[in-house]
């Protein structure tokens, strides 16, 4: 809004509530003119009678015009037009902006041109406004004059006695000074306005109504959304006094409204961290501040306006309370749906240089959201690459979700996948499902074991992948589809298409992006760092303090292979918090190392033997020991039952499983 205008409205809006929806014209009145003189207020009425403005004339002068303008008000009047000294008087009492209406210079150029000549002595007295109009007139016109302003009401007489002591001939002013003249039988001309100049300051006026109308509403739809918030918000002046508050800030604080507005900020928030934001005028966010019982979670925002900053202040807040239940239920919802990712870059630990580069080129495959294939051994972390991948790039607002493929079956899988309409089989729901492509659109789908997929839902996935379009299962709408595919296997991808389990065109249209994650076995410092880390944390949720970890121990776990990879160790770790202060070399764990082949009288056999081999002996032994139970053998190695089994099956003795 244009700065006058906003002084109209800032002024205005201080007089009384407003009176009537701005949108409706009706006969309320909303501006007042207040008439000098009868001629004027009867020119002003006419104009309001014939143009259905929402306005009343008030007839006074000077002090009676300061009367009926408050009355006015009194009444509702929002906008008020005068003109002269009165406009003058009402603007100084009432602290009111007034519409002031300009006298006419075609009736004083034509007074001044037909009923003076050079001899006339001319006296021009009134206020300002009245000088700058006549006096270029008469100097133009070449006539003899001398001005007398009016300025305080005190000062009235003192001129008007300067001006009879001048003697002029006639004396043109405002209603003050016609009347005056006229009183002491001098010949006198009263500045009139024309009906032009009067239709003018109507037409202001409605512009300020109109425009103070927009102001309102736009204040009112404010204050409607910041109704709509959760947050308390208060603004405050540089002085630190409430100058605005909403309902939320009120029931927040347990105040009302009349008992906040102009009261201090310090007497509800005594905080230090505050106080230095406000006084260097500093946005600070996530600050807590205790009041009465409660803590409160306050933000402080610096508002500019007109190019300075510092002017004002916004401070927002709420309960931390509500906070966390807010917070709780929406991860309850999250976890229920399972769409989202929890882990990060900086949930992956590592001290090896192999991982390092490793961790370097995800975070660049995570600007990008091209598909990714993700090869490693079970238990090297494939899938906390994926989430952390999602949550570093510029999907990370869509959802994740993940589906295991060698956990369904294939028909099953596909309707998880692509989702089925109403009926579309025997047991179907009635209202269909959406599957889970529809459900990842402008996030990241991730297909974990990828290579366990049937080779027929493959073709299909291949089919939507080239498309960026599906078809749920027995429909036969098309819905279009945005997903990055993050896709993981603990095979060799190039074994399992020369064995017809990958179809060799979707392996290369997953594989735009590679990520090879090497076992945890050449990793070099990483297996006693990591069991430090999860032994750390172990003990921290058992709440005991962590022991020593003898250097045996350590020399242990360089040595060992790792067929399970880190599940395997986080494993070992749990169980080492478990049984730690048993004698360090007397207890089951030590056993255990052993049993699972850290420990034995083969080394020197195993070193000529390949990686391969090694795993293939330790996963029969463990077998054996369990008595063929694969299920056993899984939780004891720490890995999956797929994995034992297929190591089972490279033994030479070929372990039954």
């Amino acid at each position: 809004m244009p700065e006058r205008l906003v002084q109209y409205a800032t002024a205005l809006s201080c007089l009384s509530p407003w009176p009537l929806p701005c949108s409706r014209r009706e006969e309320t009145m909303v501006i007042a003119f207040i008439a000098p003189h009868e001629r004027i207020s009867i020119a002003a009425q006419s104009i309001v009678e014939a143009s259905g403005y929402p306005a009343k004339v008030y007839l006074g002068d000077l002090q009676q015009g300061v009367r009926a303008a408050r009355q006015a008000i009194a009444e509702g009047a929002r906008i008020i037009i005068s003109r002269g000294g009165t406009a003058r008087l009402i603007r100084q009492e009432l602290g009111v902006e007034v519409i002031e209406v300009e006298a006419s210079v075609q009736r004083t150029l034509a007074y001044v041109y037909k009923e003076t000549t050079e001899e006339t002595k001319i006296a021009v007295a009134g206020f300002e406004p009245l000088i700058n109009l006549v006096a270029p007139v008469c100097d133009v016109l070449g006539r003899t004059y001398r001005s007398f302003e009016l300025k305080e009401k005190s000062s009235f007489q003192v001129q008007m006695d300067r001006i009879g002591k001048w003697d002029p001939d006639v004396v043109i002013g405002d209603a003050i000074a016609y009347h005056w003249a006229q009183a002491r039988g001098l010949d006198a001309y009263l500045i009139e306005s024309s009906l032009e100049t009067l239709l003018d300051a109507f037409e202001r006026a409605m512009l300020v109504y109109n425009n103070l109308c927009r102001y309102i509403l736009a204040e009112e739809k404010l204050a409607t959304v910041l109704d709509c918030s959760r947050e308390g918000a208060i603004l405050v002046n540089r002085e630190g006094v409430i100058e605005e508050i909403n309902r939320q800030g009120c029931d927040i604080l347990s105040q009302s409204r009349e008992e906040l507005i102009g009261a201090l900020l310090s007497d509800y928030f005594d905080s230090t961290e505050l106080s230095r934001a406000f006084r260097k005028n500093q946005t600070a966010r996530n600050m807590l501040v205790n009041y009465r019982d409660e803590k409160l979670a306050l933000d402080h925002i610096t508002v500019s306006a007109d190019g300075q900053t510092g002017s004002a202040s916004v401070i927002l807040f709420q309960p931390v309370q509500k906070i966390q239940d807010a917070g709780n239920v929406i991860r309850r919802k999250l976890a229920d749906s399972g769409f989202y990712a929890k882990y990060t870059f900086d949930d992956i630990f590592f001290a090896s240089e192999k991982m390092r580069q490793l961790v370097a080129v995800a975070k660049q495959y995570s600007q990008s959201d091209s598909n990714i294939m993700i090869v490693g051994e079970t238990g090297t972390g494939k899938e906390l690459f994926a989430q952390s991948i999602h949550n570093a790039g510029p999907l990370a607002k869509g959802p994740f979700v993940a589906v295991n493929c060698a956990a369904l079956p294939g028909a099953l899988l596909e309707s998880e996948l692509f989702g089925y309409a109403p009926g579309a089989f025997t047991g179907a729901a009635r209202s269909g499902k959406i599957g889970l492509f529809e459900l990842a659109h402008e996030g990241t789908l991730f297909l974990d074991e990828l290579t366990e997929m049937d080779f027929f839902l493959q073709s299909k996935l291949l089919r939507a992948l080239q498309t960026q379009e599906i078809m749920r299962v027995g429909g036969n709408k098309i819905i279009p589809i945005k997903v990055r595919i993050i896709a993981t296997t603990n095979r060799k991808p190039l074994e399992e298409i020369q064995q017809g389990r990958l179809r060799a065109d979707l392996f290369y249209r997953l594989n735009t992006l590679d990520l090879k994650i090497p076992p945890l076995r050449e990793r070099e410092n990483d297996p006693e760092q990591l069991f430090e880390l999860f032994l750390a944390r172990k003990c921290e949720r058992r709440g005991i303090a962590m022991p020593a970890i003898p250097e045996k121990i350590l020399t242990l776990l360089r040595r060992y292979s790792w067929p399970g990879n880190v599940r395997e160790l986080e494993n070992l770790a749990e169980k080492y918090a478990t049984l730690h202060t048993l004698s360090p070399f007397d207890m089951p764990l030590m056993t255990e190392f052993a049993s699972i082949g850290m420990t034995g009288a083969d080394d020197e056999n195993q070193q000529e033997a390949t990686l391969e081999d090694f795993i293939v002996a330790k996963v029969s032994k463990v077998f054996r020991a369990e008595n063929g139970n694969v299920t056993r053998t899984a939780q004891r190695l720490g890995i999956d039952r797929n994995t034992v089994k297929r190591w089972l099956d490279k033994a030479p003795d070929k372990v039954p499983a």
